[in-house]
């Protein structure tokens, strides 16, 4: 008899693994992040914050706003990495490894499908490089 194929639970079994792996790397984070889930409806979600509204030069007409460094929701067939550093400074996207990199689809969505121990690293390579950056604005 012919192996089975995959069902459509075993790959949602994967994604939820990789998503559980991100969120316990995340919530290392929190705090000095404020961290916080359920924004997205119908859908596995974690946010990391900064703890108060900051100010972002140029942008929302001066106004303090509140600023995710990153977030991750577990989407049909991968789990999303929000990385927004990348967005307020784009050239730290020279500091992110290659296969991360690789992921990136937009300007700051990452598309995790497989998740082993390097790109784990590299992703936490990547919120530190993130974090240093926020604290250097003052936002940490």
């Amino acid at each position: 008899m012919p192996p089975m194929p995959a069902t459509k639970t075993a790959k949602s079994d994967s994604l939820d693994a990789i998503f559980d792996s991100l969120l316990d790397l995340l919530s290392r984070y929190s705090p000095p992040l404020k961290s916080s889930g359920g924004k997205v409806r119908a859908k596995r979600d974690f946010h990391l914050a900064i703890p108060k509204a900051a100010s972002i030069p140029g942008a929302y007409g001066g106004k303090p706003v509140a600023l995710d460094l990153a977030s991750i929701i577990l989407q049909k067939g991968y789990v999303g990495f929000y990385f927004m550093p990348v967005y307020i400074q784009p050239s730290l996207k020279k500091n992110i490894s290659p296969s991360l990199l690789a992921t990136l689809k937009g300007k700051t969505c990452f598309h995790i499908k497989k998740l082993d121990a390097d790109l784990l690293r590299d992703i936490d390579a990547a919120l530190r490089e993130g974090a240093k950056l926020y604290k250097s604005r003052g936002w940490l």
